[in-house]
């Protein structure tokens, strides 16, 4: 699984699991969410965008199915 500090805006770390199409994201407010069926090209969009929160909030939140993981 490939892991990218972000530490920027709302996001904390982002970590992609190829295999599994798995984008897990760690929020700076604590929060854990586990985004399923991402494709490799909207991670690497994710990364290679200016404003990551931006790009998180317009295409990623809304179009993939998720589920929060509670500690």
């Amino acid at each position: 699984m490939e892991k990218t500090e972000m530490n920027t805006g709302i996001l904390k770390t982002i970590e992609y699991d190829e295999e599994t199409r798995e984008l897990h994201v760690h929020f700076q407010n604590g929060d854990y969410v586990i985004y399923y069926e991402v494709y490799k090209l909207d991670y690497v969009g994710f990364l290679s965008s200016n404003d990551y929160t931006n790009f998180f909030k317009e295409r990623i939140e809304p179009r993939f199915p998720s589920r929060t993981i509670t500690p």
